[in-house]
C-alpha cells in the first residue's frame, strides 16, 4: 500500500482548498481553450485540481501511483480519465497536451528522477504549453519526512536552483513564488509554486 492510500479523506480534507493551488489552476484554466488536454501527475483524490479543469471543459487525463486516491478522484471526477500507475514510467505522445500540473508530487521523487523526468514533461506539451507544479520549500534529497501520520522521502531545491535546472530542461518564463500554508490544526507549511512554459517553436 503505498502511504497516500492511508490518508485519502484526511489529505483531502485538508488541502483541497490551498489557494495558492487553487489559484493557479484557474489561471491556467483561463489561458486555455475549450476540451484543451490537461495532464495531471499525483492526481491524488481530484480535488481541486483535475476537478477545476473539468468543470472548466478541459479533457483532464490523471495520474497517481496510490490505489484508493485513483478511487476517489474517479467517483468525484467521472468526467476525467484517472489511472493508478507510477508516472516516472508512463509515455505520452509528444505534444498531447497544452498544460501539466505536479501539484506536491513531484517532491517524491529523488532528484535524479525529477532531472530526468522533467524534459519528458516538457516533450508531452505542445509547444507553447504551460507547466505548473509545486514543492516543499526546503533544499534536500530523500530527505525522512513524516506528514499526517505516515512517512516518506522527499526532495526539493533552492529556488535559483530549481529555475536552473528548469531552464536546463527547456523551460521558459519561469516565475516561482514562495509561499506557506496554514491548514485548520495543523503546522504551517513553507511551499513553492512554480509556472513556465515551453517554447512557441
Amino acid at each position: 500500500m503505498q502511504p497516500f492510500d492511508k490518508i485519502v479523506d484526511l489529505y483531502q480534507a485538508i488541502h483541497q482548498d490551498n489557494p495558492q493551488q487553487v489559484a493557479m489552476v484557474d489561471r491556467i484554466a483561463a489561458e486555455l481553450t475549450p476540451r484543451a488536454a490537461v495532464l495531471d501527475l499525483g492526481s491524488g483524490s481530484g480535488v481541486p485540481t483535475a476537478a477545476r479543469f473539468a468543470d472548466q471543459g478541459m479533457r483532464v487525463t490523471g495520474v497517481d501511483v496510490a490505489e484508493k486516491m485513483v478511487v476517489a478522484a474517479r467517483q468525484q471526477v467521472p468526467c476525467a480519465n484517472f489511472q493508478q500507475a507510477d508516472f516516472r514510467i508512463l509515455t505520452f505522445e509528444a505534444g498531447r497536451f497544452d498544460a501539466i500540473t505536479a501539484f506536491f508530487s513531484l517532491l517524491m521523487l529523488s532528484k535524479a528522477e525529477i532531472e530526468q523526468i522533467l524534459p519528458r514533461i516538457r516533450q508531452w506539451l505542445r509547444p507553447g504549453g504551460v507547466f505548473a507544479f509545486s514543492m516543499v520549500d526546503f533544499d534536500g534529497d530523500e530527505v525522512p519526512v513524516e506528514f499526517l501520520g505516515v512517512s516518506f522521502r522527499a526532495s526539493g531545491y533552492a529556488p535559483d536552483d530549481l529555475k536552473e535546472l528548469l531552464e536546463r530542461s527547456g523551460f521558459r518564463s519561469i516565475t516561482i513564488e514562495r509561499t506557506f500554508f496554514q491548514p485548520d490544526g495543523q503546522e504551517p507549511e513553507h511551499q513553492i509554486f512554480v509556472l513556465c512554459r515551453t517554447p512557441e517553436d
